[in-house]
């Protein structure tokens, strides 16, 4: 196969085709095109939506910075795009655009340190795979834990110009989502350390490679604090991004879930508003910042061992992986030719040390998972490219690869039934919606499934709407929402419709037992639109 490699190659130059860089950007461009229509790209989650709204002026009736979960300095830059051409998706464009970027980079990278055809298979099906799932579940996180394995792989390159473009891809990563690029920087570290560290001879060397590992996490620490002191410096964003904060820690905590199954008598908050909360359409002035912080203490003082059951439940969620990418690592370290295998072995081992930490008080989504895997799996690739003549560590390493790609494969499937019937679901609730114009709507938890709208097009269908949409969930406190929804009791005098599916009844219910506890009203439903699958509920006083 190698003498095939060598001969398309001198078939290429004597052609005068040199695969450059423009060359695999080009390509790579038209695989995102291809793979974007073929699996119809929407996002992920909500999340990204929201954001996008934000940022387009959909949400609140101009552009705006501040994206929560975004650094600002990013929110600025979509801001200013929005402001100058309003007609064009920026968020959504900005993302496909380091999509592109990025895979094609680390193609090219990574094809120029590999000299054999079966090594690049194996980088260009790992590629081809992550872009297929990336483009299926379109996600802050995934964009930038890829932009971030680019700059890393960049400026680990031994051109200077190389290391600024891999800083300003790992900055980039950074303000899209720091914790991302942290969690691909400690798992990709090590096999960047150890061949540095190799050529340490004295002080001098020692502390060049010392500048060298750290430099590239200054600017994305300088980032982070100019983020955190924008909001610290207005009053009503501070308290909401200490609220959002704790939420956010409470919601993703698998231990307070577990509230709802324990003793009915706990004391730090009536479990029926944090029965709200736990569906993510949370009573604002009812839970309270210190009151929530008061419920995430009662569980951080839960017995570590406790929470070490959050550990096995994220191994056990991905078992088959792990197992496979242990056996794996195991097998890479037998090959004493190869330059990474001690790097490979740290970075597997941090692997599942960062994410059972992360475990300890929250899920390991997929997102988070593929994450921490993508550089993980890239070192993997070069380490198998070692190999010297020795046909049956190949083929067991790439079964074992090639088991581990398949999870991630049946993850893209998955999704793509998913996403499938989330974009047929969005046809029908946009329809709903245009029944009953003029208003103020809030979806209960997750039943407006906004991720099943054409990524490219939200902020247009949004604005042709005759309505007004009040986020909650994470949106709760947030003063874009000041004045149009504070309390639970604003369901009622306002009135503010509620968009949900049918099968949320009990949802619905908890929040009118709260309305009459809190408030001493009693509150009966009425239903205004619906369809087969939803509808939209308006909460009344109840007459006598």
């Amino acid at each position: 196969m190698n003498n095939f490699f060598l001969c398309w190659k001198n078939f290429l130059v004597r052609k005068g085709v040199v695969v450059n860089y423009p060359l695999v950007l080009g390509v790579w461009s038209l695989i995102f095109v291809l793979l974007a229509w073929i699996f119809s790209i929407r996002f992920e989650t909500n999340d990204d939506v929201v954001m996008l709204m934000i940022s387009s002026g959909a949400y609140s009736g101009t552009p705006d910075y501040h994206l929560v979960f975004i650094n600002v300095i990013y929110g600025l830059l979509l801001k200013a795009l929005y402001t100058i051409f309003p007609n064009m998706e920026w968020y959504t464009i900005l993302f496909a655009l380091l999509h592109i970027f990025s895979f094609s980079l680390i193609f090219w990278i990574y094809s120029k340190r590999i000299i054999t055809v079966f090594g690049q298979l194996l980088l260009l099906l790992l590629l081809l795979v992550l872009q297929a799932r990336f483009i299926v579940g379109f996600q802050f996180t995934t964009t930038a834990a890829i932009v971030a394995c680019a700059g890393l792989s960049l400026y680990f390159e031994r051109g200077r110009s190389h290391k600024y473009v891999g800083l300003l891809f790992f900055f980039v990563a950074s303000l899209i989502r720091f914790e991302a690029a942290m969690l691909c920087l400690g798992v990709y570290a090590p096999v960047m350390m150890f061949p540095l560290s190799g050529r340490i001879r004295n002080k001098r060397q020692f502390l060049y490679t010392g500048l060298v590992l750290s430099v590239i996490i200054v600017l994305p620490l300088f980032a982070k604090i100019v983020d955190d002191q924008v909001y610290k410096h207005e009053p009503e964003w501070r308290y909401y991004m200490n609220y959002n904060q704790i939420r956010g820690s409470l919601n993703d905590n698998p231990n307070f879930t577990k509230l709802f199954e324990a003793d009915s008598d706990y004391s730090v908050a009536n479990l029926n508003d944090l029965q709200n909360l736990a569906n993510f359409i949370a009573d604002p002035a009812i839970l309270k910042l210190q009151t929530i912080v008061d419920v995430k203490q009662s569980l951080d003082i839960k017995p570590f061992f406790d929470k070490l059951q959050n550990v096995e439940t994220w191994i056990c969620s991905y078992i088959y992986t792990i197992v496979c990418v242990l056996l794996l690592v195991l097998l890479l370290l037998s090959e004493r030719m190869a330059t990474y295998r001690w790097g490979g072995l740290l970075s597997g081992l941090l692997f599942f040390i960062l994410l059972s930490w992360v475990s300890l008080n929250a899920t390991v989504k997929e997102r988070v998972f593929l994450a921490a895997i993508i550089p993980l799996m890239l070192i993997i690739v070069l380490i198998i490219a070692c190999y010297q003549k020795k046909i049956w560590k190949i083929i067991v390493s790439s079964i074992f690869y090639l088991l581990t790609l398949h999870t991630i494969i049946m993850q893209t499937v998955d999704m793509y039934a998913v996403k499938k019937e989330q974009r047929q679901l969005a046809v029908k609730q946009i329809d709903l919606i245009q029944r009953y114009a003029d208003c103020n709507f809030t979806p209960l938890g997750a039943g407006f499934t906004l991720e099943g709208l054409n990524p490219f097009s939200v902020t247009s269908v949004f604005k042709s709407l005759n309505v007004k949409m009040i986020g909650n969930g994470w949106m709760t406190q947030i003063p874009l929402n000041h004045g149009m929804m504070d309390s639970h009791l604003d369901l009622v005098e306002k009135p503010i419709l509620i968009f949900m599916a049918k099968v949320s009844q009990p949802v619905l219910y908890n929040i009118q037992y709260c309305i009459n506890k809190n408030y001493q009203i009693e509150t009966t439903l009425d239903v205004v639109a619906e369809d087969e699958l939803f509808e939209i509920v308006v909460i009344k006083k109840k007459t006598i």
